[in-house]
């Protein structure tokens, strides 16, 4: 599990280069917030104007899961996907200034430990 601003950040590092031409998706995952109404006034109105700011990013999808089949709370309260064109693109964006706000801001909304990234190459349908 990394931590969301330097996670972010040192994704773009491990992407392969052999990957260039796939696009890319990071995946964040919220843990289930100590106050719902707190989390998503912030995220709506702060947080996620500054992630729609990057004209970089592809599409955002946001979703917000529900039980599992057997009945099980879902452990994760919100997610969000953002795509990219290429890894390339995504390096690039990483790098800004920009893109290091926008990770250094999820600390006022989600505390340390609460969000895991996952950094995927998109694979091509088959």
């Amino acid at each position: 599990m990394w931590q969301l601003g330097a996670g972010l950040v040192a994704a773009s590092l491990i992407v392969s280069s052999a990957a260039l031409a796939d696009e890319l998706k990071v995946t964040v995952l919220y843990s289930q917030p100590k106050s719902a109404e707190e989390f998503d006034k912030y995220y709506y109105s702060k947080h996620m104007p500054m992630v729609y700011a990057v004209k970089e990013i592809k599409k955002v999808e946001i979703a917000r899961p529900r039980p599992a089949p057997n009945g099980s709370p879902s452990p994760y309260y919100l997610v969000t996907e953002l795509w990219f064109d290429t890894p390339e693109v995504f390096k690039a964006v990483a790098a800004t200034p920009e893109w290091k706000a926008i990770g250094a801001d999820v600390a006022n909304f989600a505390p340390p430990g609460t969000a895991t990234i996952l950094v995927s190459v998109v694979e091509p349908k088959k």
